[in-house]
């Protein structure tokens, strides 16, 4: 099954408000919140736009595929590249680093 990891992906970007982010992005306020909840079952391309824009992505990071049918869950499934993983609390993963690891990591050292 696929799903929309909207959400997970403000959380990941630091949006706190998401659906404020998407209505200012040029989301009605109804398809922000129903995009967020899950109730809404397909995307506007010029929502995945706007989405891709807003969340530094490609349109593919906006999906995350659990298998319902064990015979589609075979290592050669094009899906298996998007299959629901959770996503890196960033917090946690720099929290414990000092300034300057931190610092040497953005710069790629």
């Amino acid at each position: 099954m696929l799903q929309l990891q909207i959400k997970e992906l403000c959380i990941l970007r630091g949006i706190k408000v998401p659906q404020r982010a998407m209505m200012k992005a040029g989301i009605s306020q109804n398809v922000a919140s129903a995009y967020l909840t899950g109730k809404r079952k397909h995307l506007l391309f010029k929502d995945v736009e706007i989405l891709c824009t807003l969340l530094r992505c490609i349109p593919s990071d906006l999906f995350a595929w659990t298998p319902d049918d064990k015979n589609a869950d075979y290592p050669e499934n094009p899906l298996q590249k998007i299959r629901k993983q959770s996503l890196p609390d960033l917090q946690k993963v720099i929290g414990g680093l000092s300034l300057e690891e931190v610092r040497r990591r953005l710069e790629g050292e």
